[in-house]
């Protein structure tokens, strides 16, 4: 019995050990995040809401998500200008639609803006 007690603390030492540096931090804090916004209540048929934004460096932000969510938040790396497009997407269409061009000023640790709803 006081056999299997060592190997036992061992294996519970060694998970909370390898829980702790699952997965690696992030090298650089984002300096803010650009929430975009619409009314998900004009979504129509279900799809999703993707945004690209690119610096003045050519460093490249993105993210998606459902359009019912009705919001999406990106990580920017730093202040700065940011120029990129919001669209619509589906799994089962080939092409996207409803682009709309983006030129959004990061100077603030929270920057939010209201878009029409992209469909």
């Amino acid at each position: 019995m006081w056999i299997g007690s060592p190997w036992l603390a061992t294996a519970a030492v060694w998970t909370v050990f390898v829980a702790c540096i699952d997965s690696p931090a992030d090298p650089v804090a984002p300096a803010a995040r650009v929430v975009g916004t619409w009314d998900p209540v004009t979504c129509g048929e279900p799809h999703r809401v993707a945004i690209e934004l690119e610096d003045e460096d050519g460093y490249r932000v993105s993210g998606s998500t459902r359009c019912a969510l009705g919001s999406l938040a990106i990580n920017a790396p730093h202040f700065g200008i940011y120029r990129g497009r919001i669209y619509a997407w589906a799994l089962d269409e080939p092409t996207i639609r409803s682009i709309t061009p983006l030129e959004i000023t990061v100077d603030e640790p929270i920057v939010r803006w209201f878009v029409e709803t992209p469909r």
